[in-house]
């Protein structure tokens, strides 16, 4: 054997473990390592002659594969991903938030903006639709956007309170660009 193999061997190694362990510990480090490892070895294996730089190559590529397979099919990446039946049992969010729209309860904590209320026993994160509200207040969910609760209180939902709100929010800008308008009820009169 010609003089060095041992050191190409060695990094080769080194290389192939410190990827094994970055499939185990991700981070990006020890795969940095490892890469780098690999790339040396090959880089010596080069320097004894072609045949071993070309032959550490076609390992080198042959154990990344093969370590890629054993890790796609092995069970032990169990803890990494989700599989079987837990993918399929799986939610991201909260379902039947919508169903709550017009439902009333108790604000259990003070919303500034965002707080906790009370319906039917079940404790549900909301946020105060513009104001503060305190504790122990009564309020209405009058919007759900994916896991976004928005409420206010049960005493502004009278019909002349709703109306003027609904008025109020006509007056948003559907685009930034429209911010510069100045709105028609703000506009100083003409004589």
């Amino acid at each position: 054997m010609p003089e060095g193999v041992g050191s190409v061997v060695l990094l080769l190694c080194v290389g192939y473990f410190l990827f094994l362990a970055e499939a185990l510990v991700p981070g990006g480090i020890l795969g940095i390592l490892g890469a780098a490892s690999i790339v040396w070895g090959c880089w010596l294996a080069f320097g004894l002659s072609m045949g071993w730089g070309l032959s550490s190559i076609v390992l080198s590529i042959v154990v990344f594969f093969g370590l890629s397979w054993f890790f796609v099919k092995n069970r032990s990446k169990k803890g990494l991903v989700l599989g079987g039946d837990e993918a399929k049992t799986w939610k991201s969010a909260k379902e039947g938030l919508t169903e709550l729209v017009g439902v009333e309860g108790k604000t259990l904590t003070p919303l500034r903006p965002a707080g906790t209320m009370l319906v039917d026993e079940e404790r549900i994160d909301v946020v105060a639709d513009g104001e503060f509200i305190d504790s122990a207040v009564r309020v209405r969910v009058i919007e759900v956007e994916g896991t976004r609760v928005v409420v206010e209180p049960v005493a502004e939902l009278d019909e002349g309170a709703a109306s003027t709100r609904r008025a109020q929010r006509s007056d948003i800008p559907d685009h930034p660009l429209e911010l510069n308008k100045v709105p028609r009820h703000l506009e100083p009169n003409d004589p």
